[in-house]
């Protein structure tokens, strides 16, 4: 391997061990099992006739945007952000604190600080409750009380959190390292998927999965009966049906699926993995439509802006892409973070973008103007 060869591959692996909180050496060992199998920068052909058509997109030159609107608060990485369903409030987590930031003034109006970081956010569809992710445990913040309420019940550290859009419901994902499980001697540890009944506080075990790394791709469908869900980082993702148990394994991805997001409609599943590209799926037949490869990195987050137009996707790379997911097309590059961008999420009226970032900032991008 050449010299810029090899410090490619150990700033990969710096990445991951960032991204995914393991040690610099298994993170290693993950890249070049990769490498193994992919090549970033390869085109994968048109399927063959009779089993959908698969086309590749490979991103030309676009437009390049900027932003000096740089929400300041976090004193270390930026994990999450989220909007408020009523567009003036955006939540943001990492270092050890949940922020709301009232966006009117561009000002942290509420900090809610932990022992741990905040791994990951999500506001209930009637805007009143944020779930907060942490390494250790679920918590729900009453907004307008500031009352906190602790789920129970995890066995492992907690990945990703998602409401159910009618908001009776919350889906968690979660990882136990080997070390944790009595008397195991299994590679990766176990990846498990609860489903929450907010009424009653109980979880039900919806999926587990032993001898793999953490999942944390995690996803309802508009209609609220599919939960999209990665069980591991083997490149799979798995639509649960709730209502009769079935499960669908999307299959495709050469390695982990970071991140899952359905279009408004429903009709399209948004996915970003680990071997660089993002997918776009059909819901009806579970076939893949597109594999658009927009990154120099890991695709860690996808959105969908709320008319279904845009399709946002962020990277260990430090930039966000903006795509037209009806043709597959890119339309802009958005620079301005210094570290890589971990999470995206458009605001209910589709003018603004949100980013969270490594390097400890929030930024804002205007898309469009108010009319």
């Amino acid at each position: 391997m050449t010299k810029d060869g090899s410090n490619a591959r150990k700033k990969a692996a710096r990445e991951l061990a960032a991204a995914e909180q393991i040690a610099y050496t298994e993170a290693l060992r993950r890249v070049d099992q990769r490498t193994a199998r992919i090549s970033p920068t390869s085109e994968e052909p048109i399927a063959a006739a009779g089993a959908g058509q698969v086309t590749t997109r490979v991103s030309p030159p676009v437009a390049a945007l900027t932003t000096d609107v740089v929400l300041i608060g976090h004193t270390g990485a930026v994990s999450c952000v989220a909007f408020g369903p009523d567009g003036r409030t955006l939540a943001s987590g990492g270092d050890v604190t949940a922020r709301l930031w009232d966006l009117a003034t561009r000002q942290a109006i509420s900090v809610l600080s932990g022992e741990t970081g905040v791994i990951s956010a999500a506001f209930s569809p009637d805007g009143g409750t944020l779930a907060i992710a942490r390494p250790d445990e679920v918590t729900l913040w009453a907004i307008a009380t500031g009352q906190i309420t602790a789920l129970t019940g995890c066995a492992g550290q907690v990945e990703s959190v998602a409401f159910s859009p009618g908001g009776r419901t919350m889906a968690s994902s979660e990882w136990q390292p080997p070390d944790l499980i009595d008397g195991s001697t299994q590679e990766g540890g176990t990846t498990t998927v609860r489903l929450w009944d907010l009424a009653t506080g109980q979880a039900t075990t919806l999926l587990s999965r032993q001898g793999c790394y953490a999942g944390r791709a995690l996803a309802f469908h508009p209609g609220g009966r599919i939960l999209a869900c990665s069980p591991g980082m083997d490149g799979t993702l798995q639509l649960v049906d709730l209502a009769t148990g079935q499960v669908i394994t999307l299959t495709g991805h050469a390695y982990g699926i970071e991140a899952a997001a359905f279009s408004p409609d429903g009709r399209t599943l948004a996915t970003g993995s680990c071997d660089y590209t993002v997918r776009l799926w059909d819901v009806t037949t579970a076939q893949t439509t597109s594999v658009l490869t927009p990154h120099g990195g890991y695709v860690v987050s996808v959105a969908f802006s709320p008319d279904g137009r845009i399709l946002a996707s962020t990277s260990t790379d430090r930039t966000v892409r903006l795509w037209d997911p009806a043709t597959g097309q890119p339309t802009a590059t958005l620079f301005g973070h210094t570290e890589f961008v971990r999470s995206a999420a458009f605001s209910p009226d589709g003018h603004t973008l949100a980013t969270a970032s490594m390097d400890g900032t929030v930024r804002l991008w205007t898309l469009r103007e108010p009319s």
